[in-house]
This record gives C-alpha cells, structure tokens and sequence, in this order.
C-alpha cells in the first residue's frame, strides 16, 4: 500500500474514531509498526494529528477567539448547558471557568438555584451578574482577552482560597488517554488550579472536541466525574470513553 493511500486511511478514522492504533494500523496495512510511526509523525508535522503512546489523536479544532466561537454549534452548547444545570444542586460551590459552552451554562442557570459560583471568565460573569440567588466571585487577573478570561499567578492564588464541590470545566479537546486539553498555556494552569481545588469535574462538550487534543494538559480523564455531550453524537466518537470511570449524560 502507498503511502498517500495509509495516509488517506489514517486521516479517514481519525476524522471518524479521534484515535488511531500503531499496532492495530500496522496490521491494517501489513507494515511494520516503525513504517505507521514515520506516517503519524509526517501527518503530525502537518497538524492532522497529535502523536500520543501508541498511537495519535485528532488535533482539538480550534475556532478563533471567544467573539467568534459564540455563534458557532449554538443549538448544541444550549442543549449541553440546559443538560448540565439539571445536575447541579442549590447550594453548590461552583468553579466555572472560560468556554462558550460555559457561558451557555451560566446562562441556563435556574433563577431559583441558589449557588456560589467563582469565575475568570468575563462572560460567565456578565451572564449570572444580575441572578438573584448566585453570590459571584470574579477571579483577578491579567485578561487573556482571546479567551475572554482570567490568567497568571493572581488568578491561581485566587482559585487556591476556594474549595468547589463541582469544577464546570471549559476543555478545548477531550479524549479518553489524553483526557482535558487547552490550548492556552496560562489557561491551562488556571483550569488545572480549579481542577485541584474541586471535589468534582464536569465537562459539557461538542461533538466536534471529542477524541481530539490540544496541546496544553488539564486533567487525566480519571479526574472527570461526568461528561455531557449531546444525543445525536456519534457512537463512534463516545466509544473510548465508555469504558472510562466517567458517567456519560446524553442532552
């Protein structure tokens, strides 16, 4: 088999599964397992994938600033976020964190639940300023204004006074070996804070993110107790996660 060809094919299950095999590719294509490796890394190099052991993983999609993500996938992230607040109960510590996903979530928030909610995401914020049962703490910092959030030392001193029952993780990639992902160096330092000062994680995701990655480590997927993702995801792209230790919600 030429090479453009298990090129082909590679890019064919990655889009599909989110993960590939070395070994399982090898014995595909009946090469050896050195010849799958030289396909990865050249395929790697070009940004289609995101070497991992034994394998690679799709790369996480990235769409732009938060301005610019905010008018994408909008029907699925309010059928994520009216998900997710039907888990949440009166009297929680919530950490939310940057996303848009997230802010749709702050924006489902049930008038009557009442909740503290500590944030470094401007809109998070600006979405529970005016709910009359959330006591807000906005979290200072240095604005990342891509991200519309919070980051640096300020903001993970500030995550480090507060314990949460539950961390509403914004993750830019999820997959079950690689688990959260950003693509933000800074970010991913505040998302990992909140991650340590939580009893719980949670992470609503598009379809689009899952089995993908970015380059910035979060959490392990042993650390998200619950994902929520929407009805109509394919089967394919939830089958590594269901042998995980994670509860699966479907929106």
């Amino acid at each position: 088999m030429l090479t453009d060809q298990r090129h082909q094919i590679i890019r064919h299950e990655l889009k599909v599964h989110g993960t590939v095999v070395a070994a399982a590719l090898a014995e595909k294509f009946g090469v050896s397992e050195d010849t799958v490796r030289r396909d990865l890394r050249e395929l790697a190099k070009g940004g289609e994938c995101r070497r991992v052991y034994g394998g690679a993983v799709a790369p996480a999609p990235y769409a732009g600033p938060v301005a610019a993500r905010s008018v994408h996938a909008t029907g699925e992230k309010s059928r994520l976020a009216k998900a997710t607040v039907k888990l949440l109960k009166a009297g929680q510590t919530l950490f939310i964190d940057s996303g848009t996903t997230n802010i749709a979530i702050a924006q489902a928030l049930p008038q009557n639940l009442s909740s503290i909610v500590a944030t470094n995401s401007v809109g998070v914020a600006a979405a529970l300023a005016e709910h009359p049962n959330v006591e807000l703490i906005i979290l200072g910092g240095s604005l990342l204004r891509e991200a519309g959030a919070t980051v640096g030392a300020e903001t993970v001193q500030a995550v480090s006074r507060l314990n949460a029952d539950l961390f509403i993780l914004g993750s830019c990639g999820i997959d079950a070996s690689e688990g959260a992902t950003a693509f933000d160096a800074a970010e991913a330092e505040v998302k990992r804070a909140m991650v340590a000062n939580s009893r719980a994680v949670l992470v609503a995701s598009t379809r689009e993110k899952l089995g993908t990655a970015a380059p910035f480590r979060v959490a392990p997927i042993e650390a998200i107790g619950h994902l929520v993702v929407d009805r109509d995801t394919p089967r394919e792209k939830l089958a590594g996660f269901q042998g995980s230790s994670l509860t699966l919600h479907l929106a």
